[in-house]
């Protein structure tokens, strides 16, 4: 088969398959020698019994590695802070190149916390700052809480200037902020000016620091304790609770659980269908070179130009019958020089991989499910059936199983 010529096999290999390398080097490739068939089919069965290499399966390893992402991050990275609302004006900095950072808590209450954000608003040089999320929260589940406060909020404020508030575990330390509201002062480069705690108006510290004071100014008003911990040291926490092997076991568990099957009804007779493949183009097809090689409106059936080596079974993998007289013809195929692709109606979800493997083992060849495409292209309504190119034209073949 031409290069150029092997297109509608890679078509219908890519609506089974699922991928395009593999599905380009199956329709380029001449019919697979029936040793190298059964090589391949072995070093399949070897893959999936093989245990997963120890990088895989090994959870310490797993969990150091994560470990010391986080304290990467908590070095500094500016991509761990989590923006609360996205819609709100980049961070910037006040007329004499100052930021200030609010470090708050939900201990504060909501009203509180309402004042903070009013105070906040239509200000990029001021940001509110969370530690992270109560112990066994959600993140997803922390940022509807707090979308909730600034809808609260939002009524007091123009909507298009919403304050500045993330998640960022880093400004509580060092040294430590173990209590909030405090405000935090620091210049261009990132250097602590000044901060102050029990304060939540920012224009108070802020002049302060005009009038030249530095350092730490103090508790200035009442203050509560930071409910919520280090969400870099809460997500260690976490990560070193989760038995990896349980997580991937359950994984593969519940795929056949949810996997979505096409559960076609027995053919109660012999039936045959033939498939017009014929395409009108609805454009111009050129080469890069500027030559057209198909014209807009011009009908191009691509069994005239291509033979199709292929055969497609379609059975329903949980009747024994299916399975042992879909084995038996796809071994046949291949001795006629065509090769089979087995299509899976359905499969036993009890059995699971196991079952899956059984069946593979039955065929001598890889098991692939019924997409909704293929029996849509190939208009295939009952079970057992085959595809197959037959005097220019593709076929579809239904039967009853034997037995």
């Amino acid at each position: 088969m031409r290069c150029s010529e092997c297109w509608l096999a890679a078509w219908v290999l890519g609506l089974v398959v699922g991928s395009g390398a593999v599905t380009f080097a199956l329709a380029q490739s001449a019919l697979p020698e029936t040793k190298l068939r059964d090589e391949a089919v072995r070093i399949e069965e070897q893959a999936l019994r093989t245990p997963l290499p120890g990088w895989l399966t090994d959870q310490k390893a797993s969990i150091e590695a994560w470990s010391r992402r986080l304290s990467d991050l908590e070095a500094g990275a500016p991509a761990w802070v989590i923006p609360l609302a996205p819609d709100a004006a980049p961070t910037g900095q006040s007329d004499r190149g100052l930021t200030l950072t609010i470090l708050a808590s939900r201990a504060l209450g909501e009203a509180q916390l309402r004042d903070l954000f009013a105070q906040a608003a239509g200000r990029p040089e001021v940001r509110v700052v969370f530690r992270g999320v109560a112990p066994g929260e959600s993140l997803g589940a922390f940022i509807r809480r707090i979308h909730g406060l600034l809808r609260g909020t939002s009524n007091d404020m123009d909507s298009d200037a919403l304050p500045r508030i993330e998640i960022d575990p880093r400004p509580f330390q060092p040294p430590l902020v173990a209590v909030a509201p405090t405000l935090i002062v620091t210049d261009g480069a990132g250097k602590e000016v000044a901060r102050v705690s029990g304060i939540s108006r920012p224009d108070w510290v802020l002049e302060q620091v005009e009038e030249g004071r530095r350092g730490d100014l103090g508790v200035r008003g009442p203050t509560v304790a930071v409910s919520e911990p280090d969400l870099i040291a809460e997500l260690q926490r976490r990560l070193s609770g989760i038995d990896w092997s349980a997580q991937r076991e359950a994984a593969l568990a519940r795929y056949w659980e949810r996997a979505a099957f096409a559960e076609l009804p027995v053919a109660e007779k012999p039936c045959e269908r033939r498939l017009d493949l014929t395409l009108v183009a609805q454009a111009d097809a050129t080469h890069p070179n500027g030559t057209t090689l198909i014209r807009a409106g011009e009908r191009v059936d691509p069994l005239a130009v291509m033979p199709f080596r292929q055969r497609l079974f379609v059975f329903d993998a949980t009747d024994p019958r299916q399975v042992a007289e879909v084995a038996r013809l796809g071994a046949a195929s291949r001795v006629e020089g065509r090769l089979p692709l087995y299509l899976a109606t359905r499969l036993d979800r009890a059995a699971g991989w196991e079952g899956y493997r059984a069946i593979q083992t039955a065929l001598h060849d890889p098991l692939y499910l019924l997409t909704p495409d293929v029996r849509r292209r190939f208009q295939i309504e009952r079970v057992p059936a085959v595809v197959e190119s037959r005097d220019g034209a593709l076929v579809v073949a239904e039967w009853p199983p034997e037995g």
